[in-house]
């Protein structure tokens, strides 16, 4: 996920918005909306004397791994170039979080280069906070524990090694999504016929390109990761994380949303959340929403002045097309008392070429 500054986001919706035949609107009006729309965001966010973002990074060169917290995924590595090693990131876990406690964290990892694990294949998770200054304290850092000889990890000889551990934590702030009282989901009846229509109406909207019904869709997910750092109108940066609108980009193109056959109902934050992901041909690899958009990069309906990519630009300036395709990977709730499932949260990922050049 690259770093781009907010501004930025702003300045591409509303010179994204005003390409399109099907909004009557003209510019002006368009900018007010988006501008208005961010500015909203921003004054919900709420500001404390102590603000941190809790940050999660797992580190095993030679192997595969999933992460979840509060039984939510957060991180996962499946590398198939095995001359590759997987690189230590940490991921901003706030919107992950129980709002004070005791916060239960699960991991899973496999050898990605032998059935077993070898000498060399080490493993550490670590926990740590930054705060508005940048300064990073460490909470905890997790290592399998040593065998009876005490010189050996646990996990050596595994072909997999998964286990649980718990941290302390807290929030200083009430999110706007919280489906830690939602509905238990699993085994309700009729629930996977729910999902399908939330889905439906979901690829409804970008495929009509209604913008207004879309950003009210997600106001509440971006007020929650404004939140998660603080964000702030003078664009305070945290190098662990974006405010990222980017979600909606295939509104501005003519867009084709597309649900796989292949799918299956998945829980998770222990069966309050719902989602739709493809079935796994292997279980050493990536979890993958269901749900996608396929939409043309047609940059003569694009006004002057957009914010492009160089090398998609590139290849429509000799004939051809970018032809892209977004995982709109999407995780419903019932909140409590509710018999409607509600858009909780999701996991954006960066839009993918499908048909790339040499």
């Amino acid at each position: 996920m690259k770093a781009v500054i907010i501004s930025v986001y702003v300045l591409l919706f509303s010179l994204s918005s005003c390409s399109q035949t099907k909004n009557k609107e003209n510019i002006e009006e368009i900018a007010v909306k988006i501008d208005t729309y961010i500015n909203n965001i921003f004054k919900k966010v709420k500001h404390h004397s102590e603000e941190l973002v809790y940050l999660v990074s797992a580190s095993s060169p030679g192997s595969y791994f999933q992460i979840k917290l509060n039984d939510i995924l957060i991180q996962e590595c499946f590398i198939h170039d095995e001359s590759s090693y997987p690189i230590t990131f940490y991921s901003n876990v706030n919107c992950a979080l129980k709002e004070k406690g005791k916060q239960k964290l699960n991991y899973k990892f496999f050898p990605s280069r032998a059935i077993t694990f070898k000498e060399n294949n080490w493993i550490e998770i670590s926990i740590k906070t930054n705060d508005q200054f940048g300064e990073k304290n460490t909470i905890t850092t997790f290592e399998p524990s040593m065998k009876e000889d005490g010189e050996t990890s646990e996990h050596i000889g595994l072909e997999s090694y998964s286990g649980e551990f718990e941290f302390e934590a807290s929030l200083p702030y009430k999110k706007q999504i919280d489906w830690s009282e939602s509905e238990i989901l699993i085994d309700q009846k009729n629930i996977e016929q729910e999902v399908l229509e939330a889905y439906k109406e979901v690829m409804r909207l970008y495929a009509e390109g209604d913008l207004d019904t879309l950003l009210e869709l997600y106001k509440p997910i971006f007020i929650d990761e404004a939140q998660s750092i603080y964000a702030t109108k003078e664009e305070k940066y945290r190098s662990s994380y974006e405010l990222s609108i980017e979600r909606l980009h295939p509104f501005f193109y003519k867009s084709n949303p597309s649900l796989a056959k292949d799918y299956e109902l998945k829980y998770y934050a222990d069966g309050k959340l719902v989602t739709l992901e493809k079935k796994k041909t292997k279980i050493k690899s990536h979890s993958e929403s269901a749900l996608s958009i396929a939409y043309d990069k047609d940059f003569n309906k694009l006004p002057d002045g957009l914010e492009v990519n160089a090398k998609h630009l590139s290849m429509f300036e000799k004939g051809i097309v970018p032809k892209m395709e977004m995982e709109l990977y999407l995780f419903f709730h019932k909140p409590k008392g509710s018999k409607t499932l509600k858009l909780a949260t999701d996991i954006f990922r960066e839009e993918k070429l499908l048909n790339p050049v040499d």
